[in-house]
């Protein structure tokens, strides 16, 4: 545990800066968020850190656990809004979509109408992007998920028959083909 003494968001924002790896980054800034006497513009200065920190460490299940908590310290709706579905995506670039879809529904919580819409187009287009990178990774059993998802969600036709275009390809060449029949069904 790292020894934090500076409290105000100028003195934490300077000792992050002069630390040289991520890893101490990191423990510095766990070990700010313990602090009790701590404002919360550090606590949402190392939230933010954190997160970009776990994020280009592929550690996407802890970067979106911290986006979560930072959202309990916005105080706009468009800040939570931005932080849930921030966290959403990092949910669904580590595969777990039950809770991607725990911070769309909070996103859709917080905003009123417009904002809705917003999240559920967001929401698309995350799982759309996230299921295209999986694919070109060759993580097809993972992209299969998302547009299984994707299928329940309200889509337009042209959308629909792409998913499952690929859907009916990836079933027959892994020998699917029950699960190939289901999808021609829909």
């Amino acid at each position: 545990m790292v020894q934090v003494k500076e409290s105000g968001y100028q003195e934490v924002k300077a000792k992050f800066e002069s630390l040289v790896t991520d890893l101490t980054k990191m423990e510095y800034l766990e070990s700010a968020l313990k602090l009790s006497d701590v404002s919360m513009d550090v606590k949402k200065f190392a939230y933010l850190m954190l997160t970009d920190l776990y994020e280009k460490r592929l550690m996407f299940d802890k970067a979106a656990k911290v986006m979560c908590a930072k959202a309990g310290y916005d105080i706009t709706f468009r800040e939570k809004i931005d932080s849930y579905l921030r966290a959403a995506e990092l949910y669904a670039k580590s595969g777990n979509i039950l809770l991607a879809e725990d911070m769309f529904l909070r996103a859709t919580r917080e905003g009123n109408s417009e904002q809705q819409a917003k999240v559920a187009l967001a929401r698309k287009n995350i799982y759309f992007s996230v299921a295209n990178e999986m694919e070109k990774r060759a993580r097809m059993a993972n992209a299969v998920k998302f547009y299984e998802h994707l299928l329940t969600l309200k889509l337009d036709e042209l959308e629909k028959s792409l998913i499952k275009k690929k859907l009916l390809e990836y079933y027959k060449k892994v020998g699917r083909f029950n699960d190939a029949r289901m999808v021609e069904a829909r």
